[in-house]
């Protein structure tokens, strides 16, 4: 450095005093939010005039999302949407403490044994009502004959072939 002409010191003051100038110019630019707010949208609108499908599905899922709560809201406003108040007894509302609309049943509200009765009565009203288990009974019925004829005709084949081999030890000895 002390063999340093001064032309050199002073191209190297300048670059310095230039690489100083250009990191402010950067940290300015750097903090101009508008602007670099603005140079985002632009690349983003770019992006998506290229290929706009994620700005399709973000607009679908949006209206998607927007019809569920306005056909929900739709819903609740109606009878249906609430659970206070069935349309009709079903075996869901025979087993609730209050009866199919709403108002306490007087003999299911009451605890102790009474009300146990009165709600075991109640579900088993409801599902003789049910046509699905009406059928799940029949075939239950229409199965265990099935299976008390081939218990029968087992033991039936077990008498022939116990007798066929008394007789066959009969013939030999």
């Amino acid at each position: 450095m002390a063999k340093d002409s001064l032309p050199e010191l002073e191209l190297a003051n300048v670059r310095t005093r230039e690489r100083l100038t250009d990191s402010v110019a950067e940290i300015r630019r750097r903090s101009d939010v508008p602007a670099r707010t603005r140079l985002a949208v632009a690349k983003a609108r770019q992006r998506w005039h290229r290929d706009p499908t994620p700005l399709v599905a973000m607009g679908i899922t949006a209206v998607t999302g927007i019809a569920a709560i306005v056909l929900g809201a739709r819903i609740g406003r109606t009878d249906a949407g609430h659970l206070d108040r069935p349309p009709a007894t079903t075996a869901f509302t025979a087993l609730l403490p209050f009866g199919a609309r709403g108002e306490p049943d007087p003999d299911q509200a009451k605890g102790g044994r009474k009300a146990r009765k009165a709600r075991r009565k109640a579900a088993e009203e409801s599902l003789e009502r049910d046509p699905v288990h009406r059928n799940r009974v029949k075939q239950r019925a229409g199965i265990s004959a099935v299976q008390r004829r081939a218990t029968a005709n087992r033991k039936q084949a077990a008498k022939r072939s116990k007798a066929a081999a008394k007789a066959l030890a009969k013939t030999k000895g």
